[in-house]
This record gives structure tokens, sequence and C-alpha cells, in this order.
């Protein structure tokens, strides 16, 4: 049962704004404004789940690292002595240790192998391998209690709980941009403005919009402030321009100056308008196996490229220009023998005998050294145009005339790259979208 609670000293979050423009009017009918704004975001929410497995300082760290080398831990042997883990394995103190126990158990073979201990105490927190359960009954962590030595709490506070989420005000938020506005007024029948924004967000990641968390996302409690970084929201560069264009036909203008009648009335009037938009690419994460808490992040061991350069042509895009490779990651050598079919972590490297390893993962209870958002995806940009005319037709009484095509190009937009080192398309882009859409629209008006 999971279970939500504030902290006592809870408070409403609030944020500081900074603003300081500068207005100038430029020759050609011309405005331009510029303009610094900053916030910061003080006591936003925060959420600690007080029910998160341990593993890290209750000794199963190092037992377990014991275990996954093929050593014999004696926290296991004392934990499930006399336990029969079943056909196959045996009586710990029999027939085999508790680690040999754990290492040969399905549950928990394949988190050992690649260092998700995490995982393995989440597990064996509610595990009741080798015990018999009364019929009727519904008990979770027999096996951690069976000798008498470990308390019900060994891994998790409060055992009899799910999750139990403290909300409070731990979190903070910085936000900084600079925006410039370019706005030319109606002259000759042309109108444009246009907006460019360079901007920085950070706070905890992954935060929401107003730069808190609602739900517990730290990769290790117990040292939050590693997970404060760029914000997930964050564009760095962000321009939109719109312009419209009265077209010079019809009556004194360049084309059909002459005409009247129909004719005047069919080709005067006419408005072309576009707006083209442009943004760079969100930050990303680079992921790994979970070595603590929440999903992990690698070690960086080589010269890995920050900046991406999409490949096209192919029946799936690649975000890095030069191949990388995707090898056996070195701790899945020092593993057990016995665990060896189950590791299945790998690594990254520039070629593909794996001997320039860039990124591997990082050791059990340990945040990778890569940090988190530490490159950009794509950029997107789009251009769209209208066409639009209003022509009356009497007393009180006009026809509006119009056309709508988005995405004006057919330009398709490459979606964020698979960045899980463990996964066989690590950098590639197997998602696009955009596509040309055009509307016309007649309507009458009275």
């Amino acid at each position: 049962t999971a279970q939500n609670f504030f902290a006592p000293n809870y408070a409403s979050p609030y944020v500081q704004t900074f603003t300081l423009a500068l207005t100038r009017s430029l020759p050609g009918n011309l405005l331009l404004d510029v303009k610094y704004l900053g916030t910061r975001g003080v006591k936003l929410h925060s959420s600690i789940n007080y029910n998160e497995p341990d593993f890290q300082y209750n000794g199963l760290l190092q037992a377990l690292t014991i275990t996954q080398a093929g050593g014999n831990a004696t926290m296991f042997d004392q934990m499930f002595n006399g336990l029969n883990f079943g056909a196959g394995i045996g009586v710990v103190g029999r027939d085999v240790t508790g680690s040999e126990a754990l290492r040969r158990h399905a549950s928990f073979r394949a988190d050992i192998a690649n260092g998700n201990f995490r995982n393995v105490a989440n597990t064996l927190n509610t595990a009741n391998i080798g015990v018999a359960i009364p019929a009727g009954q519904t008990i979770a962590g027999a096996t951690l209690r069976s000798s008498g030595l470990f308390p019900e709490n060994f891994i998790t506070a409060n055992p009899q709980f799910g999750v139990m989420e403290m909300r409070d005000n731990s979190d903070s938020s910085n936000y900084h941009s600079m925006q410039t506005q370019l706005t030319m007024r109606p002259k000759h029948g042309i109108t444009y403005q246009a907006t460019w924004t360079w901007s920085r967000a950070t706070g905890v990641a992954p935060p929401t919009g107003d730069g808190g968390g609602t739900t517990e996302t730290y990769r290790d409690f117990m040292n939050r402030h590693a997970d404060y970084t760029v914000a997930s929201f964050q564009r760095t560069h962000n321009f939109r321009g719109y312009a419209t264009f009265e077209l010079p036909f019809g009556p004194g203008r360049l084309v059909g100056s002459n005409a009247s009648g129909v004719v005047a009335r069919l080709i005067e009037g006419w408005q072309l308008g576009s707006i083209f938009d442009f943004s760079t690419g969100a930050p990303l994460n680079v992921v790994a196996t979970t070595t603590i808490n929440r999903s992990g992040t690698p070690d960086i061991v080589g010269n890995f490229p920050r900046s991406g350069n999409v490949v096209w042509g192919n029946p799936f895009g690649n975000y890095f220009s030069e191949p990388l490779y995707r090898v056996a990651d070195p701790s899945c050598a020092k593993v057990a023998s016995v665990l060896t079919p189950f590791c299945s972590n790998t690594a990254i490297a520039t070629d593909p005998a794996g001997q320039n390893i860039i990124l591997q993962n990082a050791a059990p209870g340990q945040l990778g050294t890569l940090g988190l958002y530490p490159i950009y995806g794509p950029g997107s940009w789009n251009f769209d145009a209208n066409l639009q005319k209003k022509m009356r037709i009497g007393e009180g009484r006009s026809v509006a005339i119009r056309l709508d095509a988005r995405n004006v190009l057919n330009h398709p937009t490459p979606g964020n790259p698979n960045l899980n080192i463990n996964t066989g398309t690590f950098g590639q882009i197997t998602t696009k979208t955009g596509s040309r859409s055009i509307a016309g629209q007649l309507r009458l008006e009275f």
C-alpha cells in the first residue's frame, strides 16, 4: 500500500522574477526590444521515498559484490541457513552456500550479474523462497526473516507498506534568458516580427514545469544535489518569425493598376503570411543499468562526442556522425562463471573489437561519472504559410477566402535517439514527425 504525507514544516513554494528591458526605435520603421528575464524557484515541491530498498548501508552491497564475483558471503549463509531454494539448487548449509543459491536462482541471477543490486534487495524484501506459507495467509519477506538474525526492516524501513513518499520543499530552480524582439511596423504592405530567446533552466531532474518534482526521482536520495542539472524542458535557442505581405495586385498597385469592376474585386486585397519556427533540441540522458536508485548513468572512460550530427538517407537515422559499436561491458568478465550467461550489460566503443571503450556501466552503488543530460537532441524547424483574401459582395456582406499550408516544405523532424547503452539501437533515431497539410476555407460573412 502506498502512503503519501507532508513534512511538518511544509510551506508554499514561490518564484522570484527579475527583469531588465531596453526598447529602441530604429530607422526603417523598426522597433527593437531586448530583455533579460530570470526566475528563481524557492521551496519547490520534492518527494522522498522513505521506504526505498536499502542495500548500501546494511552490508548487502559488500555481500552482493562478493557473490557476484563468485565468492561466498557469510551474511547469506546466515540469512538462508536451512532454506530449500528448489530443484537443482538444494538446501543452504547442506547442499550449497547462501551466495551460490542466489547465483543459481532465477529470481536473482540476472540482477546480480548486471549489478542491479537495488532489484535484488527489492526482490529479497518480499520473497518467501523456502518457507511454507499457511493456506489463506498473505505473508511477504519470510525468506529474510527465517533465520531470526535479520529484522523485518532490514531492507525497507516499513515493510508493511509499499512506497512512502514524504512531500517537502527541498528543491529549487533557476532560469536565465535573454529575449530579443524585432518588429517592423506596417510599411508598403509588409509587417514583420521576429523573436529570439537564449535561455538556460536548471533544477532537479526531471522536474515538472514549475521546477519541482512531485514523484521521487533521485538517483541517490542521500545525494540529491547530484541530480541538480539542466531542466529537461530547456531549449537553449528558440527563434520565431512571422511576416505578412499584401500582394501588389489591384487598382493603383504594381499589377492591375488600371483594373476595375469585377476584375479589380477579384485581384485586389490578397495577403500572404508566413511563420518560421526554430528550436534547438532537448537535453538528453544517456541511460545505463540502475546502480543505486532510479535509472543509472554510465561511466565515461573515453572521448564521448557531446554533439550530434544526424545522418540522413538510411532506414533509421543515427545521432552520431562517427560509427559507435556496442561491445561487452568489462564488468561481465569479472562475474562468476555461472552468472556469465546472464550478464547482458554492454559498453559503447569506437571500434568493433572494444579496444577503445568510451561508455560503460557504473559499479553497483556508484553514480555514473557522465552525469545527467550531457547531450542535446536534434533541433526542429517548421515553415508555415497562408494566403487569404476578403472581398465585399454587397452592403454588410463579404466573402473570406483562406488557404493554410502547414510544413510547406514537407520537412520531417527526427525524434530523439535511443541512448540506452545496453540496447542494440544505441544512437539510432527510429521515429520522425511532420508532414505537409493544406486546408482551404471559404466563409460568407454578413
